[in-house]
């Protein structure tokens, strides 16, 4: 495993809290309770979500790749990098 070769990296990954999935799956609670529906200004208000932008960046950009998941790209300042993601099956589903 990568961390037996570069102890320090361990210890990065851990002290961030938030972990690739863990943001996945609160994007996508946050889209469940908003009928499918997801936000910059959500996802930046969110503390937990915002206190590693990088990782959720990533699950957002995964997220927005797959089949029923469109993005809107970000055009305004803030971090998050679509000013919306819409989850056609949570909504489809009453979710």
């Amino acid at each position: 495993m990568i961390f037996d070769t570069i102890p320090h990296l361990a210890a990065i990954c851990e002290s961030s809290g938030m972990t690739f999935d863990h943001a996945t799956a609160r994007l996508l609670a946050l889209a469940r309770e908003n009928g499918g529906y997801l936000s910059a200004e959500q996802v930046e208000n969110d503390p937990d979500l915002a206190s590693d932008p990088q990782t959720v960046s990533a699950a957002a950009h995964a997220l927005a790749g797959s089949t029923n998941v469109f993005g809107a790209p970000q055009d305004e300042t803030g971090w998050f990098p679509y000013a919306e993601l819409r989850f056609s099956e949570l909504a489809r589903s009453g979710v």
